[in-house]
């Protein structure tokens, strides 16, 4: 992985306080994670088998930074196809660098599996969004895009999971919402040094909810160490039993909480792209919250919108300026009834009117 070592050892001193002995965590899983620098042969997975590593977690490809507009990982289909072989459980990640783009994560996640269908990764297997590079300035519209990304891995039949350093997930992400959304899902980096480690140092295990694997090292017999502490890769679990019963995207709800009403609520700052006027009202428009075909139910009433600069602060002046090119900003400040909802969609009522958009942008409870 293109991972975040140096910045992440760098930071020891400044997070030590993130690091706690946590009773109850073993190291259950051992496993390791390969890009296209790694081996591919049935003996080399053997070896990492002979060292106590059972699951390995491949590389598929990636889309933006060094990556250029789509790298492919050649060895990926060998990789996996080996691994498996020897008895080692198998999943994959994406190197995503999306920022706060909907649209990037949206298309990202299109080539993440495609990419796994080419590596011949079965469906429910996890794909990781790799997101350690190219954020943007506000933690919502970045936990949104990350969010756009898993419900798309999602509703391909497989698990999404997230990977990053503790440091940057602390200065970019709001974890909250994708643990509300998968819990459990969550690859987190984090080292106590970059010797070898033969073994995860459980006693140094990062303080944090909702870790799936923690990668320990970036010199575990030459490759990245990891361990799983919740549970396994689940190859053959199916996907829609990994999100979390109330919040999951889709719209298959428990029967016991079939009738509790949800309610959704919106964290980001969003560019009104243009302003329209539907049965003599006002509406604000953003494409990447809009579900294509856009018609008037993409339409956000106006009443509902609070005017702000690009980092969410009030504007004194409310009014709109219209469709003159010049950038506004705007967030929405209510709790909104959820009238329905599917694997990557919600319609939800705002000023009295229902509005259907994309899913990752909201919070649902």
């Amino acid at each position: 992985m293109n991972k975040l070592k140096r910045l992440v050892i760098a930071s020891i001193g400044a997070v030590a306080f993130l690091v706690a002995t946590i009773s109850g965590v073993s190291a259950n899983t051992n496993g390791i994670d390969v890009a296209s620098y790694q081996g591919t042969t049935t003996s080399y997975f053997s070896q990492f088998k002979s060292y106590g590593d059972n699951f390995t977690m491949v590389k598929l490809g990636g889309r933006g930074g060094g990556e250029g507009s789509h790298y492919v990982n050649p060895k990926a289909y060998a990789q996996i196809h080996n691994a498996d072989a020897v008895g080692m459980q198998t999943g994959g990640y994406f190197w995503a660098q999306v920022g706060d783009s909907v649209s990037e994560a949206t298309y990202s996640a299109q080539l993440a599996v495609q990419d796994a269908q080419n590596a011949g990764l079965a469906k429910g297997s996890y794909i990781a969004i790799d997101y350690e590079a190219g954020a943007g300035a506000n933690k919502a519209n970045n936990t949104t895009a990350i969010l756009t990304f898993m419900d798309q891995i999602y509703a391909a039949g497989y698990k999404p999971m997230l990977y990053s350093g503790t440091y940057y997930v602390n200065a970019h992400i709001d974890l909250s919402r994708v643990n509300a959304r998968y819990p459990n899902a969550l690859w987190l980096a984090w080292y106590l040094t970059t010797a070898h480690q033969a073994t995860p140092p459980m006693q140094y295990f990062p303080n944090y909810s909702n870790v799936k694997i923690w990668q320990y090292a970036d010199n575990h017999y030459g490759v990245d160490g990891n361990v799983m502490v919740v549970g396994s890769i689940d190859n053959d679990k199916p996907a829609n039993q990994t999100a979390k019963a109330t919040n999951r995207p889709t719209g298959q709800q428990p029967a016991k909480t079939a009738k509790k009403t949800q309610y959704a609520t919106f964290s980001g700052v969003y560019v009104a792209d243009y302003w329209t006027k539907y049965n003599n009202k006002m509406y604000g428009v953003n494409i990447d919250m809009s579900i294509p075909v856009i018609d008037y139910n993409n339409y956000i009433p106006i009443s509902a919108m609070t005017l702000t600069d690009r980092y969410g602060h009030k504007l004194r002046n409310q009014y709109i300026q219209g469709n003159n090119g010049r950038m506004e900003y705007f967030t929405l400040n209510g709790k909104y009834k959820v009238i329905s909802q599917t694997a990557t969609t919600i319609n939800v009522e705002i000023g009295g009117e229902p509005v259907s958009m994309m899913k990752s942008f909201a919070t649902i409870k």
